[in-house]
């Protein structure tokens, strides 16, 4: 027999007081790897929320990201994933990353995780003051599979500096490390704050590459599921206000996955939203952002539904 992601399980518990008959949930939850946003969002949620579900175990998968958690989602190896807006409007199709596989007919939404920005991040001194400056130089942009990839490929595409850049794939923490080490000229993340940037900037002067408004309307007008956003200059030390292009992320389930488990959770993520933005700050975003999940062609999962309702919060 096949294992799946998502297995329910009676087992027969023997007690003082007589059996007790107990379903245990076992939930697959892809973020990404250590050093990046979603990974460090899905650690911390995993371990409130499944403090407080006993009957529902929760594991943490590492994944590449976004890119990835969609892929295996859409194959039914993972139950829920922090995605992309745009991989979950790119799946419907299929088309992007997605094309020539199964549509992603399958993922239903649970909450707008956070906004993030794309951004290039490169050391105070280089000689890098601008994105042109990126022409000829080693970037890394991302672990395979992520949607920071994804992202950064599109920035750079959408700017005519997609072969310009001598890209590397590398995990997070390790292009953290390398920049700091002088083995590549910048790195490229998706969201904020990540890990491996806070770090960086601790011990360096590290610079984030500006846009400016021509270049982030250029960026808008060739994918239109990014929009300007300000990161705010609290984010990383040393680094001011900046203007960068953001996308949408949302915490998406498989359709199999209970409507009950997913209600529970869902109420545990809102009720203890503080503490888990305490232990990763984009987890202060979440929100229900129902109107926009829908128009990227899924429907949100009927447990989100049910909990959304009962708050009045579903629009009407």
């Amino acid at each position: 027999m096949k294992k799946t992601a998502l297995a329910l399980t009676a087992a027969l518990l023997t007690a003082s007081t007589g059996g007790v008959a107990q379903a245990q949930t076992d939930i697959a939850w892809g973020g990404s790897n250590p050093g990046g946003v979603m990974y460090y969002m899905v650690g911390v949620a995993g371990t409130e929320i499944g403090n407080e579900l006993p009957d529902v175990n929760i594991t943490q998968v590492t994944t590449g990201g976004s890119t990835e958690n969609a892929k295996r989602l859409i194959k039914g190896e993972l139950d829920m994933g922090i995605v992309y807006g745009s991989h979950v409007y790119m799946s419907q199709e299929p088309t992007g990353p997605f094309e020539g596989g199964d549509k992603g007919t399958m993922l239903r939404g649970v909450a707008m995780a956070y906004q993030g920005p794309t951004y290039f991040v490169t050391l105070s001194g280089s000689g890098i003051e601008s994105l042109e400056d990126l022409d000829g130089k080693k970037v890394a942009l991302g672990p395979p599979g992520s949607g920071t990839v994804f992202n950064c490929s599109n920035i750079l595409r959408a700017l005519g500096l997609l072969d310009a850049v001598e890209p590397s794939m590398m995990t997070f923490a390790d292009a953290g490390r390398a920049l700091g080490n002088g083995q590549i000229d910048a790195l490229c993340q998706s969201s904020a704050p990540a890990a491996a940037v806070t770090e960086l900037a601790e011990t360096r002067d590290i610079v984030v590459l500006p846009y400016g408004e021509n270049k982030l309307g250029k960026i808008s007008d060739t994918y239109p599921f990014y929009a300007a956003g300000t990161m705010p200059s609290t984010m990383y030390k040393g680094v001011p206000d900046t203007d960068l292009p953001y996308t949408t992320v949302y915490w998406v389930a498989h359709e199999r996955v209970p409507a009950d488990i997913v209600e529970k959770m869902l109420a545990i993520a809102y009720a203890k939203q503080d503490k888990l933005a305490a232990g990763h700050k984009a987890w202060g975003q979440m929100k229900p952002d129902i109107v926009n999940f829908q128009g990227l062609g899924a429907p949100m999962h009927p447990g989100a539904e049910a909990y959304y309702k009962s708050k009045g919060l579903w629009p009407n």
